[in-house]
C-alpha cells in the first residue's frame, strides 16, 4: 500500500493552482435552519412531484371526509407510472425468452396497481361488511385469473392499513390475520410482500395499543437467520452481479468523479459511507485503461461512526486490488462517534489534490436528526469539493400520514421484491437474504414505527435540491456519455428490460417497472 500524506489543509493559504479548497467560511446566518425546511414533508413542491398529469379525482365521494381518502395516492401512482416528467429511456433486454415470459402475467407493481384502484372503486360501499372480509371485493375478469388471488391478497392488506389508520384496531386485527394465514416468505412475489407489510402491520397495532411487540418481530424470522447472515457478503456480490439498480448508481457516481477531476495527478475521494467498496474497483479499472493519463496517487477516505474493522476489510481489499491495477493507492478511515463531530481537520486533505465527496444513501440516514444533517453540509461546504456525488432512494416514506407512507412503501419494496424476484430467480437463499436482511427492517420501522423511532426516511430528488439549495450548491448535469455508459450497463444484464432510466432535470433516476428507485445527482458549491 502506497503511504499516506499526512499534511493536513493549510485553510488561510490555499494554493492560487488548486483554489477547490479554497475554505467556506459560515459568516452567521448564510445557511438557513435546516429545520424550517425539513419537517414539512406534506409540502405542496413535493405533493406536485407525487401527483401526475392526467389524474381525475371525478368521485365527489372520495372527500376528505372519506374514510379511504389518503388512498387517492394510488391513483397517483398508477398516473406517475403512465406519464413520467422527464425523458423516459427504455433499455431493450438481451434475454428475448425472459422478456416473453414476463410480458404473459402481470408484475408485482400492476398487481399493486388494480388492487388499489379496485378498493377505490369498490370500498366505500362495503364498510361495514367485515363478516366475510375475502369476499369484499367483485371478481375479478377472467384474463386475471391467475393473478386474482394475489389482488385479494393485496386487497385485503389495503383494507388493513385502512383500519389501522382509523384507528379500528379489532377489524385490522382480523384482516391481517386472514393475510398472514395467506402469505409467507416461502410464497409468491405478492405473498411474501404482504407478509412483510402485514408483520409490520401487527406491529403498529401493537405499539397503539401497548402490546408487546416482540413476538411480531420474531414471527418474521422464519428460517436460519445465522445461515442467512453468514451469507451476507455473497449475497451483496449476487446483487451486483444480477440486479443492475445498485450497479448503475455506481458505475455512474464513479464516471462522473472521474469526468470532474479531469487529468489530475492526486485525487481524494471521501466517502461518506464506503460498505462494501465495490464502487471503487469500477473507479480504479476505469483509471487503468486511461493509457494517456498518469495518475500519482489516489485517495480514500472512509468517514464511519460504526463497523470499523469491517470498514478496515473493505479498505484493506481494495488496496490489494489497486496493487494489482498497478494504481499508487492509499486509505484512511475516519471514525467519528458523532456525526457532529466531522469536521474538515480530521480529513487529512492536501491542497495538491482534486477533492470529491461521494454519498450514497447517508445523507438520509441523518434526516431524522436535521442537525447533524446540517453540520455535515456545512463541514463539506467548508472542503470545497471540485464535486459530490449524491445517490438516494428515490421515494417519500416521511409522510406524517400513516396511509400515505404505507401505500409509497408498498410500491417501493413490491419494486424492489420483483427485482429479486425476476433478476435472482435461481438463487433462492440469497433472494431470501435480501428480504429477510434488506427489506424486513426498513418495512417494520417506516410503517410500524412513529416520531424519533421511525429512523428510514427517504425524500425525492426535488426536496434534496431545495434543501442544497440553501447551502449554495449548484446541480451540474450528468454527461451524455455517462448516460450511454449507463445504457449499456444496463443493457448487460439478462433483467435489465425492466430497469430504466429518467433524465429529471440534470440528475438521473433509475426505475424498477416504472417505480422510481434512486436518484443520481452531482453538485458543486457556489
Amino acid at each position: 500500500m502506497f503511504p499516506s500524506n499526512k499534511r493536513v489543509l493549510e485553510k488561510d493559504n490555499p494554493s492560487s493552482n488548486e483554489d477547490q479548497h479554497k475554505p467556506y467560511r459560515d459568516h452567521g446566518n448564510d445557511v438557513e435552519p435546516f429545520d424550517n425546511l425539513y419537517f414539512d414533508f406534506a409540502s405542496p413542491p413535493y405533493r406536485n412531484m407525487l401527483k401526475g398529469e392526467n389524474l381525475q379525482l371525478e368521485d365527489q365521494k372520495h372527500k376528505k371526509d372519506s374514510p379511504f381518502a389518503s388512498l387517492r395516492i394510488v391513483k397517483d401512482f398508477a398516473s406517475r407510472s403512465r406519464k413520467l416528467n422527464g425523458e423516459r429511456i427504455h433499455i431493450p433486454s438481451s434475454n428475448n425468452e425472459s422478456r416473453e415470459s414476463n410480458d404473459k402475467k402481470l408484475s408485482t407493481i400492476e398487481r399493486i396497481r388494480i388492487a388499489g384502484l379496485h378498493f377505490i372503486e369498490t370500498y366505500s360501499s362495503n364498510l361495514d361488511e367485515m363478516s366475510n372480509p375475502s369476499q369484499l371485493f367483485p371478481v375479478l375478469s377472467a384474463e386475471l385469473a391467475d393473478e386474482a388471488k394475489d389482488i385479494d391478497l393485496l386487497l385485503n392488506l389495503l383494507v388493513s392499513a385502512d383500519k389501522t389508520s382509523l384507528k379500528q384496531f379489532a377489524d385490522a386485527s382480523k384482516l391481517i390475520d386472514l393475510c398472514t394465514k395467506r402469505s409467507s416468505i416461502e410464497g409468491t412475489t405478492v405473498e411474501r410482500l404482504v407478509y412483510y407489510f402485514s408483520e409490520a402491520i401487527r406491529e403498529k397495532i401493537n405499539r397503539e395499543t401497548g402490546k408487546d411487540t416482540s413476538e411480531g418481530v420474531e414471527s418474521m424470522r422464519m428460517f436460519d437467520l445465522q445461515k442467512a447472515l453468514m451469507s451476507v457478503d455473497a449475497s451483496i456480490l449476487a446483487f451486483h452481479q444480477k440486479v443492475p439498480l445498485s450497479p448503475v448508481c455506481q458505475f455512474t457516481a464513479m464516471h462522473t468523479i472521474l469526468e470532474n477531476v479531469g487529468n489530475a495527478q492526486h485525487i481524494h475521494v471521501i466517502d461518506l459511507e464506503i460498505r462494501t467498496g465495490m464502487q471503487y474497483t469500477v473507479m480504479m479499472q476505469a483509471i487503468a485503461s486511461r493509457t494517456e493519463w498518469r495518475l500519482k496517487h489516489l485517495k480514500i477516505t472512509a468517514i464511519c461512526t460504526r463497523s470499523k474493522s469491517k470498514i478496515k476489510d473493505t479498505c484493506h481489499n481494495l488496496a490489494e486490488f489497486a496493487h494489482s491495477m498497478n494504481i499508487p493507492f492509499s486509505y484512511n478511515i475516519v471514525m467519528v462517534a458523532d456525526m457532529l463531530d466531522f469536521n474538515i481537520d480530521i480529513l487529512e486533505l492536501d491542497r495538491h489534490e482534486r477533492v470529491a465527496v461521494y454519498s450514497a444513501i447517508s445523507l438520509s440516514s441523518l434526516i431524522v436528526k436535521p442537525n447533524r444533517l446540517e453540520h455535515l453540509m456545512r463541514e463539506i461546504r467548508k472542503i470545497n469539493p471540485c464535486i459530490m456525488i449524491v445517490t438516494e432512494v428515490e421515494a417519500n416514506h416521511t409522510s406524517l400520514e400513516f396511509v400515505d407512507r404505507f401505500i409509497s412503501a408498498l410500491f417501493f419494496y413490491g419494486a424492489l421484491f420483483d427485482s429479486l424476484s425476476i433478476c435472482l430467480a435461481n438463487d433462492e437463499l440469497n433472494r431470501k437474504v435480501g428480504e429477510a436482511i434488506y427489506f424486513a427492517y426498513p418495512i417494520r420501522n417506516i410503517v410500524s414505527a412513529e416520531g424519533d423511532d421511525r429512523t428510514i426516511r427517504h425524500v425525492g430528488i426535488d426536496v434534496w435540491r431545495a434543501f442544497f439549495a440553501r447551502f449554495r450548491m449548484s446541480e451540474v448535469e450528468l454527461s451524455g456519455e455517462s448516460l450511454n455508459e449507463a445504457k449499456l450497463l444496463i443493457n448487460s444484464f439478462d433483467c435489465g428490460n425492466l430497469c430504466s432510466l429518467h433524465v429529471d432535470g440534470r440528475c438521473f433516476r433509475v426505475t424498477w417497472n416504472d417505480v422510481p428507485i434512486f436518484s443520481v445527482s452531482a453538485w458543486k458549491f457556489v
